[in-house]
């Protein structure tokens, strides 16, 4: 099929596979589930999201499935996801259903009178300043919390902290102190052998003497015992560091040491640690100030919204009747009773403290009938269109949205349909002569020897199918005339 750029209708008996037809197409855009084995969409001319997850060339699109044990998708040969690809469609594709509330919704209903009180200044401001609000209350709200138990915080960081202040540990300590604890293990050692090397020395001027009467050289003696008088001066001054020490007082700060390095893994990262805690304890003693700074900022951010979203909720407020007009222009045309729009005030929020709400002579939308409900979106979505500055617009799927309605009625839907599709690429499921006769492009779908084809109709065979949707199957002569009557309406 190559589909209308307006008003596409498939009619046809039932049971002939009109549903499954819709929801093959639904399917490619990850708006339904498929029965097809296979199916395939071309979109040209309009372009997914810049963020689209599959990036696109050309002015041409291609979706494609594949149903065998699971469903696959494919976007220009790539395989994606079904929520991917739901996300890559919206905005591009979308079905009216009566599970569908978003028309009615409070947020469409604003937007809607948003757009009649040109507000998009004043709400893309709101937007950036709420966003602002909500992040520096939380931060607010973060700080109040750590507030409440910085008091235990503060104290832990104190206490372990002043561990580590007590020992007051040093880079290379802990080493230096075990090679003096093995000196002092050898320390009797030691002093035997400095005395017998000071034995040796007393006796140095005799090695001498024998050097001269061999008439040898003795530079190398002599270097020699340079070399021996420098050791024992280390001898003897690590003698007088040990003699100094404590042996208690060694082994305690060895101790202490090691239970730090235990905890922490070594000196450096204990250190470390207790510049943590020494900035942690910092962040305490400012927590006071920034609480007060950010309290002040929430007060001014918050003033300058609500002073936002007051102009909004007035420009709303007056614009309120004007769109219930154009709103009821519509729902005329639908044969409906009139709406209502009602706003409240709430608290301050992403839409500006207001929240809206329709209502058909009286009744909400949740006590209306299905045939009534979607009346009132489509007259909603008209209003939208005519508030709108021209442009691309959504594939719209309707399936027997004039089900359950007299003929004035599917007469009035039909006109409504021909409004939408100047701006919408339509497609719908009808059982009514009255719509069928609007169609752009009528498909009809048959099915034969329990297989289903569809075949876009000429005139002629758009009277023959009218006349029978008019006739129930017993095509008459009057009924021929009504059809080829409609048709030239």
């Amino acid at each position: 099929m190559e589909p209308h750029k307006g008003l596409n209708v498939f009619s046809g008996p039932s049971g002939a596979g009109k549903s499954i037809l819709m929801n093959a197409i639904l399917a490619l855009f990850g708006l339904s589930e498929s029965e097809a084995a296979q199916a395939e969409v071309a979109i040209v001319g309009i372009k997914p999201p810049i963020d689209a997850p599959i990036a696109i060339d050309g002015d041409e699109i291609i979706a494609r499935l594949i149903k065998k044990d699971k469903t696959r998708y494919f976007v220009n040969d790539a395989q994606i996801g079904k929520t991917a690809l739901k996300a890559m469609f919206e905005g591009i594709a979308r079905r009216l259903n009566q599970k569908d509330t978003a028309d009615i919704s409070s947020n469409n209903l604003l937007s809607l009178l948003d757009l009649l009180a040109n507000n998009k200044a004043l709400t893309d401001e709101f937007a950036q300043r709420y966003d602002r609000l909500k992040t520096q209350k939380a931060q607010l709200e973060a700080l109040k919390n750590k507030e409440a138990s910085a008091q235990d915080l503060r104290e832990f960081a104190r206490f372990e902290l002043d561990k580590i202040v007590s020992i007051a540990p040093k880079e290379g300590e802990y080493e230096r102190l075990l090679e003096l604890k093995k000196r002092l293990s050898k320390k009797e050692k030691l002093a035997e052998i400095l005395e017998k090397t000071l034995e040796f020395k007393e006796k140095e001027s005799e090695a001498y003497a024998l050097y001269d009467a061999l008439g040898l050289n003795r530079a190398v003696f002599e270097e020699a015992m340079f070399d021996l008088d420098a050791t024992i001066a280390k001898a003897r001054s690590a003698l007088e560091e040990i003699e100094t020490l404590d042996p208690e007082t060694m082994l305690d700060r060895i101790e202490r040491l090691s239970s730090l390095i235990r905890r922490f893994g070594g000196i450096d990262k204990a250190l470390a640690y207790a510049q943590e805690k020494k900035a942690e304890i910092a962040s305490f003693e400012s927590l006071e100030t920034d609480i007060k700074r950010l309290t002040n900022e929430v007060k001014e951010l918050e003033a300058s919204a609500i002073a936002l979203a007051n102009k909004i909720c007035e420009g709303r407020i007056k614009a309120a009747k004007p769109l219930e007009t154009k709103i009821n222009g519509f729902l005329t045309q639908l044969r409906m009773n009139l709406a209502a729009i009602a706003l409240t005030k709430t608290e301050l929020n992403e839409q500006a403290g207001q929240k809206a709400a329709i209502a058909l002579n009286g009744a909400s939308v949740e006590k209306i009938s299905g045939g009534e409900f979607n009346r009132l979106r489509l007259a909603l979505l008209c209003a939208r269109e005519e508030l709108q500055e021209e442009g691309d617009r959504a594939a719209l799927f309707l399936d027997e949205i004039d089900a359950n309605v007299s003929g004035e009625e599917a007469a009035s839907i039909a006109k409504v349909l021909k409004f939408l599709s100047t701006r919408y690429q339509i497609f719908a499921i009808s059982h009514h002569s009255q719509l069928t006769s609007k169609a752009d492009a009528h498909y009809l779908v048959s099915k034969e020897h329990g297989e289903s084809r569809v075949c876009l109709l000429d005139r002629k065979g758009r009277i023959y199918e009218i006349a029978r949707i008019i006739s129930a199957d017993q095509i008459t002569d009057s009924a021929l005339k009504h059809a080829e009557a409609l048709l030239d309406e």
